[in-house]
């Protein structure tokens, strides 16, 4: 009998979101929820043709102009096919069977995914109770073996923000191992250290245009870094692991940066207006910079999660995670899609209730230190 590899025996299964979200109201995976920016279609359009189809990538001049976009050289950046295959890559060039991955927990799945599926083993470190970031603790629990380490930020599934002085201590901690950055979120935190790369030599930064910039079918992602991480990851890179029409949508949404500033802000607004709706439902949520919040609905969040299916509105159910039954993540979108969720909410607010019929929820999102994994 044919066998597959240990690693990928050993693997736990996904479980992305459903199919069928074909008008619905998609508030399950982060996405952009009013799609990119208009002129881009356009001239998307205007540039292909049956030959273009028919071509392979040409990278050199388009790389070049997004690196100008990012403030830094061809060098130090790689285009790769969305931030999946990014942390795939430096699986693929770092890591050997039994090296070890530190990363928070809860936080991206794929991290893991990608390290157990190259034979490593992934030590998970706990938030605190109240999902708060001690690069301390980290640190202790994590050790300085660890071949790398990876942090979301702000992190999913939670969309909390890891301090800069945190991230200093560990970059400064752990020189001889690799610690990724993925900022996948920037656009809606702000907060970045991108520039830090060619100041710490085990630095490694990951951005996407899957969320602000609407771009997640075409899986457009960066990896930065100091010219010999680079090089390094380049040497693993496959020749076309991007597609021309990953990089054409590329090179057009930064010439839209007004159009994605503006949804990014108008985005944030409409977080701070739904988390105050929230509060006033009495539905704990853990403190969010992201495009997204993590609700904690209670024993019948799956059902909850289903009903609003029915209703037409989509959010991301953990019920399958033992770790995470009772929490349900909701993608935040424009004023009148964010007022709809609440609404439905709202009709649902009898099953976030005890048998008793007292209110569940006295605190905010609390979390347990046994492991949470998303």
């Amino acid at each position: 009998m044919i066998r597959a590899r240990k690693a990928v025996e050993r693997l736990q299964e996904y479980h992305p979101p459903l199919e069928g979200r074909a008008g619905m109201l998609r508030l399950d995976f982060n996405e952009n929820t009013v799609g990119c920016p208009p002129g881009l279609v356009r001239a998307f359009r205007r540039s292909i043709s049956p030959e273009w189809f028919a071509r392979y990538p040409e990278y050199q001049e388009g790389c070049a102009e997004l690196a100008r976009y990012f403030g830094v050289s061809p060098e130090e950046m790689l285009l790769t096919n969305g931030v999946d295959d990014a942390i795939k890559l430096i699986c693929d060039t770092f890591v050997d069977p039994g090296d070890v991955l530190a990363v928070p927990s809860p936080t991206f799945s794929i991290y893991r995914f990608f390290h157990d599926l190259a034979g490593g083993r992934t030590k998970l470190v706990p938030y605190s109770k109240n999902l708060e970031f001690s690069a301390k603790d980290f640190l202790a629990a994590a050790g300085k073996r660890a071949r790398w380490v990876a942090f979301a930020n702000p992190n999913n599934p939670t969309g909390t923000l890891i301090a800069k002085s945190d991230l200093k201590t560990i970059l400064e901690a752990l020189p001889n191992t690799i610690v990724l950055v993925d900022e996948a979120y920037f656009d809606f935190s702000g907060v970045t250290i991108l520039p830090w790369f060619r100041k710490y030599p085990n630095l490694i930064v990951s951005r996407t245009f899957s969320k602000a910039y609407g771009l997640a079918a075409i899986r457009t992602g960066f990896l930065f870094a100091n010219t010999r991480l680079a090089a390094l990851l380049k040497r693993a890179h496959a020749a076309f692991a991007v597609n021309a029409a990953a990089l054409a949508c590329a090179l057009e949404a930064i010439r839209h940066e007004e159009s994605v500033r503006r949804y990014a802000q108008m985005i944030c607004k409409n977080r701070e207006r739904f988390l105050k709706q929230l509060e006033a439902m009495r539905i704990p949520y853990a403190p969010t910079a992201s495009n997204f919040v993590l609700t904690r609905t209670g024993p019948r969040a799956h059902e909850i999660a289903i009903r609003l299916r029915k209703q037409g509105i989509l959010v991301r159910d953990w019920s399958y995670d033992p770790h995470l039954k009772g929490y349900l993540r909701m993608t935040i979108g424009t004023t009148s899609q964010m007022r709809r969720l609440a609404e439905a909410l709202e009709r649902l607010r009898h099953l976030m209730e005890t048998q008793d019929g007292s209110s569940t929820w006295q605190d905010l999102v609390t979390y347990s230190p046994t492991g949470w994994f998303a």
